[in-house]
């Protein structure tokens, strides 16, 4: 598949948002255009706009650039999302050694899911996952869970309706089904919201779960009691 075309100007813009960065959060414009390879009428013209929107910030007195006062707020929100999630994902490193169950942390971003941490399970055999591994949206039990909870995901058009209020009424998801070239491998998902009730992301727990209807309610209870008692 082709790489998609872009919009050259915001690539350049970005690298010299990246130049800045480099020269330690503060640069004269010589030192951007030096770094960047565009000449200084060019660059000019993207120090202006970054200024205008506030990207960059230019001394009066030292006409010295540095990162502006919109950039440092859209790293603020992006480092308060990663502090989030590492501390959802440190419970769920706590679950997976209570149980000694695999568990995981699936986030989306855009209409895709991706499982950001996978905590393995202690046990000698147990399935193993690479990190941002994708995640399919129709056969996996955190595919159900964002699709049932996620009111801004469009729901895909095969997703069984009656499935999707199961999950809501139960408040988790199971994948039964193991996964091609892993027999016995199932998944249970549940929702992680935000104090403001958005959904960040689901917390799974995976591996060689036994077929008795028992025991995945066993962990489905704690998956959502340890869930619960995050504090966001």
């Amino acid at each position: 598949m082709a790489e998609a075309q872009g919009v050259n100007s915001v690539d350049i813009a970005v690298s010299v948002l990246e130049c800045v960065t480099a020269l330690g959060g503060t640069a004269r414009a010589a030192d951007i255009a030096r770094m960047s390879g565009l000449s200084k009428s060019r660059l000019h013209k993207y120090l202006v706009s970054l200024c205008r929107c506030q990207m960059l910030y230019q001394d009066s007195e030292t006409s010295r650039y540095s990162l502006g006062s919109k950039l440092l707020a859209l790293a603020a929100v992006a480092e308060k999302k990663n502090t989030l999630l590492t501390i959802i994902n440190n419970a769920l490193c706590e679950l997976r050694d209570e149980l000694n169950y695999s568990t995981g942390l699936v986030i989306r971003q855009g209409e895709y899911l991706l499982l950001t941490n996978y905590n393995r399970s202690y046990k000698n055999i147990d399935i193993d996952y690479l990190g941002n591994s994708p995640v399919p949206m129709l056969s996996s039990a955190a595919g159900w869970v964002f699709m049932a909870f996620d009111s801004s995901l469009t729901v895909h058009p095969d997703a069984d309706p009656a499935i999707l209020e199961k999950v809501r009424r139960q408040g988790y998801a199971v994948r039964y089904q193991a996964t091609e070239g892993i027999p016995g491998a199932r998944a249970i998902s549940c929702p992680i919201f935000s104090k403001n009730g958005m959904m960040l992301a689901a917390g799974t727990t995976m591996g060689f779960i036994p077929a008795e209807e028992e025991e995945i309610e066993r962990l489905a209870r704690s998956l959502m009691a340890k869930v619960k008692s995050i504090q966001l």
